[in-house]
């Protein structure tokens, strides 16, 4: 047989074989076997069914779930646990695996390496003038009643990347009560004596945070900014108060008791395995969650109504009409819509906080179709937006949505305020004072701003929700020699992709060098503290019933790494 040496690379040792009088071909019992037939191999379904047995008796002794042998961790281990078998060949798996404590050391160690590399990036952001973003929360463990404090911060690398991590999640001292000033005290020397930062850097933190009064109290000598999730829940909440809709709305606000009793009665009562989807329950300290129980309702309220009256208690559905359920879950969706896209952490979120308050609020605009009772719904929300959002929407709110190119002629303002936003960010670039860095991947200004103005623009993505506010130009309008908020106003911009904004300012940072400046500042800052709540969703998993003796440092550091890894 003729050898591939393409394939097998062994022309060298054909050519040998040739020179030596020796004939290329031979029997197949003597064929040398190519090289790629010692590499990867199809592993046999007896070694892969030996393989399922071994995971149904690791959940099955180890109680653990069965997507467990999905989990990102344990593929790493058991493919490390594969190259070991593969470089030293059969080995006892109790000779390669660390004991507990072992594990548990270098985690705590793992954890303040990395948490030491993030702290300095964080302090080399501040040392060189630029903004960071911060929420805090508090929580007590279900078990040990451990007050933990935790700090997540938000900012833009150099490279226009959003980067969003958990710092830390320190015990609260037990002896202390959680009054602003302790607050204060225990954020101050987390981060000035545990991590190094300097003290007069913390004015560049925007701290966004629930509205609690005493952490509203802790940080009122530094930036803070009001949760837009928290806030949207407390109008939602106002607004569905059972009370008063029950004055204007008594439709409404029987559909929403009786199915906070439906969803108990089903919970309690083992229905829930009868039913083809779960029906959600109410938490109201939970985003979206009315929205979400009424919604998982009318998914299947047909269903819900057949298993009812079989059981002789079609009752409990009697106050829940199809129709009204349908208008609540019309109503809301807008809501729920606006919390789930302001409490994103992987892109930027606080420009939009401007447009969805003012989505809402032409959402909650009475109009000819309306019943008299979803009138009345919108007039309570439109009353509880306008209450609540007052002082909640900032200037730097604003300034978010002006450096959204789609969005900087700021339409859904009033012309005074426009005007306004416009001098305050002159006023920000006035008052930086800070040499402006080169943009990365140096384009010319001559050709960036060809590209980013001039040339045709792509086929861009829409953004529906918020059309009517989009930029409008007129016929021949060109830009003249003026600084250079007044320039990125008239320009035409060509974004293709609403969510890569930060990626608009990298290609553009050489126009606007400033205002690029200025967007990693402002764009850094989350529109929620919705990452620090998702901190302690984890903590509520990794405290559980059987791991009550971990230890403060030794949550933290897991807390750490489940979000740093």
């Amino acid at each position: 047989m003729k050898y591939d040496s393409k394939k097998t690379g062994s022309s060298s040792l054909s050519r040998h074989t040739l020179n030596c009088g020796h004939s290329t071909t031979t029997t197949t019992t003597q064929q040398q076997q190519s090289m790629t037939k010692f590499l990867a191999k199809n592993v046999p379904l007896k070694t892969k069914q030996a393989v399922t047995e071994k995971c149904v008796y690791m959940c099955a002794k180890d109680i653990r779930p069965f997507y467990f042998v999905q989990g990102d961790g344990f593929l790493e281990l058991a493919q490390e646990l594969i190259n070991v078998g593969a470089t030293h060949g059969r080995v006892a798996a109790s000779s390669v695996l660390p004991s507990p404590n072992t594990v548990a050391t270098h985690c705590r160690n793992l954890a303040e390496e990395k948490r030491e590399e993030l702290a300095k990036q964080v302090k080399e952001i501040l040392k060189k003038g630029g903004k960071v973003g911060m929420s805090t929360d508090m929580w007590t463990d279900d078990f040990r009643k451990i007050h933990y404090l935790s700090i997540t911060c938000h900012y833009v690398t150099e490279d226009f990347e959003l980067i969003g991590k958990n710092l830390t999640t320190a015990m609260f001292p037990v002896d202390e009560k959680k009054t602003g000033d302790n607050i204060k005290r225990e954020l101050v020397k987390l981060l000035v004596t545990k991590f190094g930062f300097d003290p007069l850097s913390l004015k560049d933190i925007v701290w966004v945070t629930d509205q609690g009064a005493n952490v509203v109290n802790a940080l009122r000598s530094y930036m803070r900014l009001d949760c837009m999730d928290h806030v949207l829940n407390t109008v939602l909440r106002h607004g569905l108060d059972n009370d008063a809709l029950m004055q204007v709305a008594p439709d409404f606000a029987e559909t929403v008791t009786a199915s906070k009793a439906l969803v108990r009665y089903v919970k309690q009562s083992g229905m829930t395995a009868q039913l083809s989807k779960t029906i959600l329950q109410m938490v109201d300290t939970r985003f979206s969650t009315v929205y979400l129980t009424l919604k998982s309702i009318s998914d299947i309220y047909a269903e819900l109504q057949d298993k009812l009256e079989a059981r002789g208690e079609s009752d409990r559905i009697e106050k829940i009409t199809p129709d009204t359920l349908g208008m609540l879950v019309s109503f809301l969706k807008p809501f729920y819509d606006a919390q789930r896209e302001l409490e994103g952490d992987k892109y930027p979120t606080l420009h939009l906080a401007l447009l969805w308050v003012e989505r809402l609020r032409h959402h909650c605009q009475q109009n000819a179709n309306d019943t008299a009772q979803l009138a009345g719904v919108r007039q309570r929300h439109a009353h509880w937006l306008q209450e609540k959002m007052a002082k909640s929407v900032t200037d730097l709110h604003k300034t978010a949505t002006f450096l959204w190119p789609k969005f900087n002629q700021l339409r859904m303002l009033p012309a005074d305020q426009r005007v306004n936003v416009q001098q305050y960010v002159k006023s920000r670039l006035s008052a930086a004072q800070q040499p402006v860095p080169e943009g990365p991947g140096e384009a010319s200004q001559e050709t960036s701003a060809s590209s980013s103005a001039a040339a045709p623009a792509p086929a861009a993505k829409k953004t529906p929700r918020f059309d009517e506010w989009e930029n409008v130009f007129g016929v021949g309008e060109t830009e003249s020699e003026e600084d250079e908020v007044d320039s990125y106003v008239r320009q035409r911009p060509t974004m293709t992709d609403d969510q890569d904004l930060l990626g608009w300012w990298k290609t553009n940072s050489s126009v606007y060098p400033k205002l690029a400046q200025l967007a990693r500042q402002v764009l850094c800052v989350p529109a929620s503290s919705s990452s620090s709540e998702r901190v302690f969703s984890v903590a509520g998993r990794t405290i559980e019933e059987r791991r009550t003796r971990l230890s403060p440092s030794t949550v933290d550091a897991l807390l750490f790494l489940h979000d740093a890894l």
